[in-house]
């Protein structure tokens, strides 16, 4: 594209500092804004990952930037683009620096209504890379005083007329679900941790999940109206032969550092919490405390143990998985040489294969306690299984912080494996897990 693109050497139309805010370590949505921008004349000064406010206010006031763009994936990093933007009122420079927000967590609403209204300058939400472009532009013109330049309208938030939501009370939430409380108990083969490096490739590559890498990372999608190849034909043309050369080369480049830690620990429940045992004493060890829902079932992580008190102890499962920081780093230097296709699709692949990796090693606890048996990858990520694998910050257990007591039991670093002042993992390319054996267990939200 770039030679039909508008671009002078040496001049560019406008600059920009992006960031990942402090303590995210996803960077992925940012740099596809910096392909995008860099490659339609602008100057983007990328600054990485677990980026804090003041760097940020820095480097936009030392290159003379035109506007400031913060990314991150967590519900975290919103709560910290809330905390930047007060803190560029309190400098005065609100003003100076309109700002572009982006990332999975953020909603149009909560940037043009919620954050907006604490902001004393421009803030505008970039749903995707050609969105923060426009936006771009649109900033561009206004500063310029182009004629009939303006930025677009603040988006209010639509609420169905009429639309409830019935909650019970807190104080009349009960103190357990009606989750069965009779299910037999595995029998786990070890109690404590152990960990595994080295994992074969050959061992997970069957958990792979060819939509999710194909379609969902790499971006393959068919035609509309039979004018192109369809999603299959492009499968078969472009994603398989170009994941078997992935695949190889991580592998000739010795690019995969697969490796795992986990392990098995009594416990018992206590109402909202599960409290993990000392295998010697049979004291408490450490407990995790999961938000109760509000509806329905009134389903909560701890009820699928046997309560303190029942006379049974019960077993649970944690996992910590990883890829590795050479892939990692790889994927950075592509970014670095402008080698976007490889860039996206590494990073794309990287991500699927840790997924991968969690799925397989959640199938061998699975053996290991002798549930389950004969279901097909498809069975897994729908979870028609025995069990369940559940990743903190997600629906059923959204609190980060409870990585702490992870990192406690399972001592991750020994792979590899650290935690950001904001509770998540690096490198990226890495997830963790409870995994819960009871049969009823299911993905909820609370």
């Amino acid at each position: 594209l770039e030679p039909h693109m508008e671009r002078v050497e040496g001049q560019v139309k406008g600059r920009i500092v992006l960031a990942t805010v402090k303590g995210d370590v996803h960077d992925i949505g940012k740099n596809l804004v910096d392909i995008i921008l860099s490659n339609n004349g602008y100057e983007v000064i990328n600054l990485g990952i677990k980026q804090p406010v003041s760097a940020i206010l820095e480097a936009a006031q030392e290159k003379d930037a035109d506007v400031i763009g913060m990314s991150g994936l967590l519900v975290k990093s919103t709560v910290i683009m809330r905390e930047n933007l007060q803190e560029m009122n309190s400098r005065g420079i609100s003003g100076r620096f309109p700002v572009l927000l982006g990332g999975a967590a953020l909603t149009r609403a909560y940037v043009e209504q919620d954050l907006a209204d604490v902001f004393d300058g421009q803030v505008r939400y970039a749903r995707d890379a050609f969105e923060g472009l426009r936006l771009m532009d649109a900033f561009m013109d206004v500063k310029r005083g182009v004629a009939g330049a303006q930025l677009p309208p603040l988006r209010q938030r639509r609420v169905k007329a009429g639309a409830t939501l019935e909650r019970t009370p807190v104080q009349d939430l009960p103190a357990r679900s009606d989750v069965a409380a009779d299910n037999p108990v595995p029998s786990a083969p070890f109690l404590g941790e152990r960990v595994v490096k080295g994992v074969p490739l050959a061992e997970y590559a069957a958990f792979l999940d060819e939509r999710a890498t194909f379609m969902g990372q790499w971006g393959l999608k068919g035609a509309r109206g039979g004018d192109g190849p369809s999603y299959e034909e492009l499968v078969e043309s472009e994603g398989r032969p170009r994941l078997r050369m992935w695949l190889e080369r991580l592998q000739t480049e010795n690019l995969l550092q697969a490796a795992v830690v986990y392990g098995y620990f009594p416990c018992v429940s206590q109402g909202d919490d599960l409290i993990i045992l000392d295998e010697r004493t049979g004291n408490e060890r450490t407990r995790f405390t999961f938000p109760r829902q509000r509806r329905d079932r009134h389903l909560c992580l701890s009820d699928f143990f046997r309560a303190q008190g029942s006379g049974e102890v019960d077993v649970v499962a944690f996992q910590v998985a990883t890829m590795g920081s050479r892939i990692s780093a790889a994927a950075g230097e592509l970014f670095a040489k402008n080698a976007y296709r490889d860039y996206l699709e590494l990073h794309g692949l990287s991500v699927q294969l840790t997924e991968a990796l969690a799925e397989y090693w959640h199938a061998r606890v699975r053996g290991e306690w002798g549930i389950g048996g004969d279901e097909s990858l498809a069975d897994m990520l729908k979870v028609n299984i025995a069990g369940c694998r559940y990743s903190f910050g997600y629906p059923a257990c959204p609190n980060l912080e409870d990585q702490r007591q992870l990192f406690e039991l399972l001592d991750p670093s020994r792979i590899g494996v650290e935690l950001s002042e904001e509770f998540q993992l690096h490198p990226e390319q890495s997830t963790s897990a409870l995994i819960v054996h009871h049969p009823e267990a299911k993905y909820f939200n609370v």
